[in-house]
């Protein structure tokens, strides 16, 4: 299974148990299991299918696995009521957002530098951006943010933005962003009441 560190392998034996003290030799490098029995493979920075050897005292078995590399992806959830969008009032966007480690949920706890840019554009094209730094994100509920609404909107994007750290690249931070916009009052761009 995939995990934060990396690929986490569970050993059984014949009888379908649990084998605490199995090794896992992959390139030349031997991984010994936790107290748990589970044996944690780091990420590749060259992904593919791998020969892997599992050892147990004298018993030792061929195997191959797909190494995978750290591939991670930000999706968010962003919602704003339309009939809310009122010139000069106030509105509130709903953010829900998820990480996903090669596909597998993770926690947001590993996301640094998180912000909200919110981008709105008048009748003219003329775009205004609000910058909101340290965007606190929630594990089990919604972000909610206040905003006030531009005069002559015709356009409004959100898009969340954060950094998290790739593990296989040597701790280089890898930026992420999620985003979606609404479009309102096109009639305004017409003549038509």
């Amino acid at each position: 299974r995939t995990g934060t560190a990396g690929q986490t392998f569970t050993i059984l034996d014949e009888q379908n148990k649990l084998v605490t003290d199995a090794s896992l030799w992959l390139a030349g490098h031997e991984y010994q299991p936790n107290k748990e029995g589970a044996i944690t493979v780091p990420f590749s920075t060259a992904p593919g299918r791998q020969p892997i050897v599992i050892q147990r005292g004298d018993f030792a078995c061929l195997d191959h696995f797909n190494h995978e590399g750290e591939g991670y992806a930000l999706a968010a959830g962003i919602y704003v009521d339309r009939e809310a969008l009122l010139t000069r009032k106030k509105a509130q966007v709903v953010v829900r957002p998820g990480l996903y480690l090669n596909g597998t949920p993770v926690t947001l706890k590993l996301l640094e530098e998180v912000k909200l840019l919110i981008t709105s554009t008048d009748l003219d094209g003329v775009p205004t951006s609000q910058d909101i730094p340290n965007f606190t994100l929630f594990e089990d509920r919604e972000s909610v943010h206040e905003f006030n609404v531009p005069a002559r909107l015709v356009s409004i994007s959100f898009t969340l933005r954060a950094k998290v750290k790739n593990l296989s690249a040597g701790g280089q931070k890898v930026d992420l962003a999620a985003s979606d916009s609404f479009a309102l009052n096109e009639i305004d761009k017409t003549e038509k009441v």
